[in-house]
This record gives C-alpha cells, structure tokens and sequence, in this order.
C-alpha cells in the first residue's frame, strides 16, 4: 500500500532502493515518532512510581517490577512481529501492534489492582514493539549498510526526545492529575501513531523479496540467525551494552529519588539529561560515519561504556551511598551516552547482510535487547549491596561483556558487499 504522493514529495518506488547519498529524511523523521512509542511508555510514568505504590499499598521497589513486565512483553512480541512482517509486509503488523497498544493503555489507566496493572503493561509492550521491529526492517529494506546507520542516527534525534521529555511530562501530569493521566495520554499517542501509519508509511517490502518459508521453520531460523556471526556478535554485543540502560530504568527511581531524595521534577530533568547525551552522540555518529569504519566507531563507543560503568563499580563498592550524587550521574551520564555510538552502528551491522530475514532479525535483534533487560532487572535484585552498587555491579557486568562480543566482530568485514 502507497502513500499518496502529496504526503511524501521525494519517496521512491517501494521496491527501489535507495543509493544515493540523499536520504528520505522527511519519512525517516516519521519511523523515529512511530518508534518513540516505546521509550515514552517505559519512561514517562516513572516519576509516578512512588505515588503509584502509594495507592496500591506496596513499595517502589515492588512496583518498579512493572518495568520487567513491560520488557517481557517486547521480548516475545517482537519474536512475533519479525517473521509476521517478512511474510506480509510491513504495514499490517503495524495496525495490529498499535491497536493492541491503545487497548492496553486504557487498561493501565483505569485499573485499581497492581497485578492487572502488571498484565496491562505487558499487553502495553505487545503492542508497543512492532514499531522497533517494523521501523529497522523498513530502513533495511530501502537503504545501504552506512545509510542504515545515518538513518538510526536521524530517528534517535525524533525519538530520542521522548526519553529526554518524558519523564519531566510524567511529573507535569502528576502536578494536575493523577497518574492514571499518564496512561490516558500514551491511549492518545498510540492512536497518532494508527494515524501515522494510515496515511504516511507505506509498504516497503516487495513480494520477491518476502519470505515464503513455512512458518513452522521459525524456530530453525532464528536458530539459523543466531549461528549467523555477522548478526549475532553485534546484535548480543549491542544487546548487552544497550541491556544496560534498562538496568538504569528500572533502578533510576529507587535510586535517585528514594536514596539521595530527589524531587519528581528534578528526577525528569536529571533523567533527560542522560537522554539528550545519548541522542546528541548518536548525531555526532552521523559525522563520525562519514570518516571512520562503522566497526572502529562501535569499539570505541564500547570501550567508553565499560570504562564509565567500572568506575561507576568502583564507586559503589567503596563510596556506596555516601557518594556525591553528581559524581554517580556523571558515571551514568557516560554509560548511557554512549549508546549513541554503539546502537546505531550495532544495527547496522547486525542487519546488512539479512536481506530476506531483515524483520526477522530486527525482531532477534530487540527480543535479545529486551532479555537483556529483564536478566539486569533479576542481577538488580540478587545483590543485597547499596544501591549506587547493585547497579555499577549490574551495569559494568553486562557491558563488559558486551564489549568483549563487539571485539570478535570480524574486523575485515565488509558491509559494502552486503545487498
């Protein structure tokens, strides 16, 4: 399905690939507001945790445990979403994922139970995560390896603003309304984001290029995927990296605001900060890209995170909570900056050389992100150790070992044979 030509002046043919240094900025910029679903959801309501576990009668710590709810729901939604797309195109699974999202978020906004509230953000998460999954498979499909990663760079500039925005418009909601206000606003969003899809994306997955494979051999070619090094060493190792920041979302209230007593607005401005480093890397990446391998970019971005995340360690394990707090940020602050160096390129990599499997892939690519997060939410809770400890011992864990899977990438790996 085409999009009317008014809508999108300069779009190509659907099966036209793009090869020119010109990039179709304009719909890229729409990916980014389609994929900022995601991010609003998981940040904008975390202000309101701590009133949240006021009125449900249990700790933040306990409801912070709607966070994992929420990434176990793009764990196995995006599973689903790849292969579905590669078969029937991109567009579909789009209406699908955003009508379930709309539905679960007047859920969460009207239920007085906290496990309901556990369910409803997980069918959230269902919803939510075809737009990631959806979005890199298109970006795939139209664009060349180095694109690939200009584009993600250019949708985390539109997207990236919601982590950056969110959490301050969460406390907004918070002075006037409820937090069941919060959730009415994500209902919103998600239908903008049906209307997006309606009139402004259009199919950008061929018929030849679908795949037609029984859709019982799904299992077999995840597994195909994952025995792929050209996809696994960058997509586990940016996993793991990225993995990291869930780590910081889900300990970030319990952290700052129940710890060092932060207020629910300066909570959002210190969490925006942390956002608007990781998005204005991720547009120096843009420039880097066109200087320097992919490759070297991606080692140096790692190699950045695990040296912020041991002093972060180091901190803990010495200083605990008697820790100046913006000595901790400052560690934070570089961790998740980071991102912005090692994501984009991450991608890229991952999905160059999966031309038939590009959903699929994208699909493995978040689920193993996401997993991530959920086994850095049960390290959270394994250690009963200071918090400004648990999370340098969670973080440094995790991006070290990143760090090692990005360094077996294949360092003669050429992306400009890929298809």
């Amino acid at each position: 399905m085409s999009a009317p030509k008014s809508s999108l002046p300069n779009k190509p043919l659907a099966s036209e690939r793009v090869r020119s240094a010109d990039l179709p900025v304009a719909w890229i910029m729409m990916l980014g507001l389609i994929v900022a679903v995601g991010p609003l959801s998981i940040d904008m309501y975390l202000p309101a945790l701590p009133s949240m576990a006021d009125d449900f009668g249990v700790s933040t710590a306990f409801m912070a445990n709607s966070v994992p709810a929420y990434f176990l729901g793009l764990v196995f939604g995006q599973l689903f979403y790849g292969p579905f797309s590669d078969r029937v195109g991109r567009v579909k699974p789009l209406y699908i994922g955003m009508t379930l999202y709309v539905i679960a978020s007047i859920i969460c906004a009207t239920t007085n139970d906290e496990y309901v509230l556990f369910v409803g953000r997980t069918l959230q998460a269902l919803g939510a995560c075809v737009g990631a999954v959806v979005t890199r498979a298109a970006i795939r499909d139209r664009l060349t390896a180095k694109q690939t990663a200009k584009a993600f760079s250019i949708m985390i500039l539109v997207m990236g603003l919601a982590p950056i925005l969110a959490p301050s418009l969460g406390a907004v909601f918070l002075r006037f309304f409820t937090w069941h206000s919060i959730f009415w606003f994500l209902a919103a969003f998600g239908t903008l984001n049906l209307l997006l899809t309606k009139f402004f994306f259009f199919e950008t997955l061929t018929e030849e290029n679908r795949n037609v494979r029984p859709a019982k051999e799904v299992l077999s070619q995840y597994w195909d995927l994952l025995k792929d090094r050209t996809f696994s060493y960058p997509a586990i190792g940016g996993g793991l990296l990225m993995g990291a920041m869930f780590v910081y979302i889900s300990s970030a209230s319990e952290l700052i605001m129940d710890t060092y007593g932060v207020s629910a607005t300066h909570f959002g401005w210190l969490f925006g900060m942390n956002a608007a480093g990781f998005v204005a890397l991720t547009q120096l990446n843009q420039w880097l890209t066109n200087r320097f391998r992919i490759l070297s970019i991606l080692r140096f971005g790692a190699m950045m995170q695990v040296i912020s995340a041991g002093v972060l360690f180091v901190i803990g394990l010495f200083l605990g909570t008697d820790a100046w707090l913006p000595l901790v940020l400052v560690c934070i602050f570089f961790c998740i900056a980071g991102l912005g160096l090692t994501q984009p390129n991450a991608s890229a990599i991952a999905l160059a050389f999966q031309k038939r499997r590009a959903g699929m892939a994208s699909a493995l690519q978040g689920s193993l992100m996401f997993s991530v997060g959920i086994f850095g939410g049960l390290l959270l809770n394994l250690f009963p150790v200071n918090p400004v400890l648990k999370i340098g011992i969670a973080m440094f864990s995790l991006m070290s070992l990143g760090c090692f899977l990005i360094w077996q990438i294949d360092r003669n790996l050429n992306l400009d044979d890929a298809e």
